[in-house]
């Protein structure tokens, strides 16, 4: 089972990592290629073209992998971790893009989308060191 529920860790770093490359992705051609003609610009596009295509279904798997994972790792307990607070944070990005695209946050939300990626990022370094830190 102490397998598995690695191989769960590890495809819930994969999702994570997955969505959040596309904030990068994205900051890189903006900022980075000049020319927007370019082999390496074209790359870049269909790159970010897999990445938004596929964004969605990523954040719900890593919702659903998450919670998978920390209810067996901790088997069936909840307690107050920092895989847990991670995977709060997750609902609360999930919760912000919601709210955005029913107009409470039409304007704002993404910015508040980008900032919760970037807790998020701390918060699965956290947890990668010392799970039992709290």
């Amino acid at each position: 089972m102490e397998e598995f529920v690695e191989i769960l860790g590890t495809l819930n770093i994969f999702f994570l990592g997955f969505n959040l490359s596309l904030f990068f992705v994205r900051r890189i051609y903006k900022y980075f290629i000049t020319e927007k003609q370019s082999k390496i610009a074209k790359l870049i596009l269909f790159i970010m073209k897999i990445l938004k295509k596929y964004h969605k279904i990523s954040g719900i798997l890593l919702i659903v992998v998450g919670i998978t994972h920390g209810y067996l790792a901790l088997n069936g307990n909840l307690y107050l971790h920092t895989g847990l607070i991670l995977w709060i944070g997750i609902i609360f990005m999930f919760l912000i893009y919601t709210l955005g695209k029913i107009n409470i946050f039409k304007n704002t939300w993404i910015k508040w989308h980008r900032y919760i990626g970037i807790a998020l990022i701390i918060l699965l370094i956290i947890h990668l060191v010392d799970p039992w830190l709290l």
